[in-house]
This record gives C-alpha cells, structure tokens and sequence, in this order.
C-alpha cells in the first residue's frame, strides 16, 4: 500500500539552500513552483506569506509524508504563529493544490518584499 503523502509550497528558510532547509530535506520530491499573494519580511530573519494579492511568489512544493509535515509544523509554530492554508501552487507541468503557512498575525513593522523572491531579497541584504 501506498504512503499518503501531502504537497506543502514552502516560500522562505524551508526552500533548498535555506537554513532550515533541513527541516524538510527527506520531502520525497521537490519541484519549483509559483503562488499568488503577498509575502513580507517579518523582520525576525524570515518570510510570512499571505494568500491575498497579485504578486507572483516564488516557492517550491515539497511532497512530504504526515510525519514529516508534523515535523514541519514544529519550527512553523503551528498552529500558534502560522496556521495552514490550501493553496493552487503552479509549476512547469501546471496547477496542483497544497497547503501554505500563512501567518495568523503579521506584524505591524512587516514590510512587503515586492519581487516575492525570498532569496533574492535576503541576498539583498549579505
């Protein structure tokens, strides 16, 4: 029998590359992929996405199994500081659902990152 398995979009320090990365290494795949909304530099070293706006943010989906995603859970705060959100994520191959860590309360100081690019905006700031 199969493994349930479950597609999260990631958008900040859980992408490849990032420090947390690690947190969601054993994803059984991991595909680049857009969202749609706004994301926001919290100011406390990482990102917060929110599903409203017409930015186009860069993301990845990570096919993770139950475990791994209560793992992912933990350093996302879950639910206390983030809650999860279905989502339309789009990729080369096209459209696929999954969830996102949407922030429960951004923070008053939270500036918008314009280029929704994570990475290319903390580069920014080497």
């Amino acid at each position: 029998m199969k493994k349930q398995t479950i597609w999260v979009a990631v958008y900040g320090t859980l992408m490849s590359g990032e420090r947390n990365y690690r947190w969601g290494a054993s994803a059984k795949r991991r595909i680049p992929a857009t969202l749609t909304g706004t994301l926001y530099d919290t100011g406390f070293g990482f990102p917060a996405f929110v599903p409203m706006g017409n930015t186009i943010v860069t993301a990845e989906l990570l096919e993770v199994t139950p475990e791994l995603l209560a793992h992912m859970d933990m350093l996302e705060g879950y639910p206390r500081l983030y809650r999860r959100e279905k989502v339309t994520a789009t990729t080369s191959a096209g459209e696929k659902e999954a969830l996102v860590y949407v922030i429960n309360h951004l923070p008053m100081t939270a500036t918008e990152i314009v280029s929704g690019d994570w990475r290319k905006y903390r580069e920014n700031f080497r």
